[in-house]
């Protein structure tokens, strides 16, 4: 991951006109775009979740002293609004009944969030926990469990094609 090249004051000089936050999130696009899809897997809630954290963030102030912490907080209110986005979508779907709860090839939206949390975005198991609105030991048995899961599945591949013996 590239990270502030330059000082971020430089940069706001070029664009008055966006806002402080929108500029973090474009100058680190690619990257938020990358976090928002593991976690929510749908361009349009991929959308929903942007339109969210941008709005929280415009009612935020910017401490431009320290970047890290600023591209800290605009990750984490992006994961939390991954996950809320999601959790609405579910819940949509299931008071229209919509929502198939098991499908064959896919995990349950809490493991495969913790998993997506814990093993590609790398957060804390404690991060984890927090953003799941769960207890730590409670985050590890979703990880174990998505990984379990995982590991029963043979490859689809290994399923379609025919063995010469």
């Amino acid at each position: 991951m590239a990270y502030l090249a330059k000082p971020f004051t430089e940069r706001l000089d070029a664009s008055p006109a966006i806002s402080v936050w929108c500029q973090l999130l474009l100058d680190h696009l690619e990257d938020f775009t990358t976090l928002a899809w593991f976690l929510v897997a749908d361009g349009k809630l991929v959308e929903e979740t942007f339109s969210r954290t941008m709005a929280q963030l415009d009612t935020t102030s910017f401490d431009a002293t320290v970047p890290l912490l600023a591209y800290n907080h605009a990750r984490n209110i992006l994961i939390t609004h991954a996950i809320a986005v999601l959790e609405a979508t579910r819940r949509e779907e299931e008071k229209n009944r919509i929502f198939d709860p098991s499908p064959l090839s896919g995990l349950p939206d809490l493991p495969r969030l913790a998993f997506m949390l814990r093993m590609v975005i790398r957060s804390s198991a404690r991060e984890v926990a927090e953003f799941l609105s769960v207890t730590p030991c409670e985050a590890r048995e979703l990880v174990s469990h998505a990984i379990n899961h995982l590991s029963a599945r043979a490859p689809s591949s290994l399923q379609t094609s025919c063995h010469e013996a």
